[in-house]
């Protein structure tokens, strides 16, 4: 199976806030549909990473009762604070959560919404550089805060790899409202530890299990299969949605189904007006496709393969340029595909299959590519 690229290129794209602020496309667009379909009127909500709230603005509409929003950033915190005031729905604290209490020291970038309690992939992403400062916040167990609260309909968590400690911090809470869950679970996941053992791609799955839930990507996919699992998890969705058991067959006879139509009429609709270079979800798309093939077959199968996308580079690209233009791609996507357009098969092939590049290798492989 080859992860869904396209789809993950639209849902990560860049989005703007009404407020200005920058945001993942998914963000509104997806998950306002889930909450929709999941969230009893009457139901309390928790936000862990409230940020400027932008989750609470879609959530306040659908439900009578609270939000409990809890932002670790003091800057952020406070500027929601002020957002917020005069909403005796939205009730906000300076906390950080997880699975113990005490003080932690928060590493608060400049970049919003990027701070964690580790240095995490995302900072990098980000080019947070020494743009930050460490600060000291209160860490607090969700048991220990709303564990006697029976009302609790969905838990959101957002909050740059610390999401599995906060849910075990809750265990108590789940255990006594059985929430939907949506939880953001990508390489900034992989700084943490839990249960003294470093996070890695599966240690949600295994943990959800255990806890009685069924997991989703953003694309309604169910993941309770490792391969599929590996396939979705750090590769085409940065979000998961927790299903409880006893929940999972409304799930997926009633609310599942309108979930994929309306996510997916956003999806086309993004594609058929995109403005975009005409190929350019084509070209992003390729690179991943090449190394599940390569990595799945023998090497005259994929030579032969590489021949039939030399084929469609030659006849739908107009130029060879065209390859080095998307602005998605990455360097070594682009000279993969060079490669194969000019029909150096055989280095196409040796480089799709190297699971580990050093620079110097690389190097070697764009000046194959730039030989005439």
């Amino acid at each position: 199976m080859n992860k869904l690229t396209t789809f993950q290129t639209i849902a990560y794209g860049t989005a703007i806030h009404d407020s200005g602020t920058p945001h993942f496309f998914n963000d509104t667009e997806f998950f306002s549909e889930y909450y929709a379909l999941v969230l009893d009127a009457g139901a309390d909500v928790i936000d862990v990473g409230f940020n400027i709230g932008m989750q609470a603005e879609l959530l306040l509409p659908l439900t009578n009762g609270n939000v409990y929003g809890y932002e670790a950033s003091k800057k952020i915190y406070d500027f929601a604070k002020a957002k917020f005031a005069g909403n005796e729905r939205v009730r906000l604290f300076n906390y950080a959560i997880s699975d113990t209490g005490g003080t932690a020291q928060f590493i608060d970038t400049e970049q919003w919404g990027a701070g964690s309690l580790k240095h995490t992939a995302g900072m990098d992403y980000c080019k947070v550089g020494n743009h930050f400062s460490t600060i000291p916040v209160e860490m607090r167990r969700l048991d220990d805060l709303l564990g006697d609260r029976d009302r609790i309909g969905l838990i959101k968590l957002d909050i740059e790899g610390a999401e599995i400690p906060a849910l075990d911090g809750a265990r108590e809470l789940i255990r006594r409202n059985r929430p939907f869950i949506v939880m953001e679970y990508c390489h900034n996941a992989l700084s943490f530890e839990f249960r003294g053992k470093p996070i890695d791609g599966t240690t949600l799955f295994h943990y959800a299990r255990e806890i009685g839930y069924k997991v989703y990507n953003i694309y309604g996919i169910c993941l309770s299969n490792i391969e599929v699992w590996n396939t979705s998890i750090l590769q085409d969705t940065a979000d998961v949605f927790l299903i409880p058991d006893e929940q999972h067959e409304r799930w997926t006879t009633e609310l599942l189904p309108v979930y994929q139509y309306r996510i997916y009429d956003k999806l086309l609709e993004a594609i058929e007006w995109h403005d975009r270079s005409p190929l350019f979800y084509a070209l992003t798309a390729l690179p991943s496709r090449i190394y599940q093939v390569v990595n799945s077959r023998g090497q005259a199968d994929c030579l032969a393969y590489l021949a039939n996308v030399r084929q469609d580079l030659a006849g739908k690209v107009g130029s060879r340029d065209a390859l080095f233009t998307t602005n998605k791609l990455s360097k070594r996507g682009e000279i993969l595909l060079a490669l194969i357009f000019d029909g150096k098969l055989d280095d196409a092939y040796r480089l799709a299959c190297m699971k580990t590049l050093s620079p110097e290798e690389f190097g070697r492989f764009e000046q194959v590519a730039s030989a005439t």
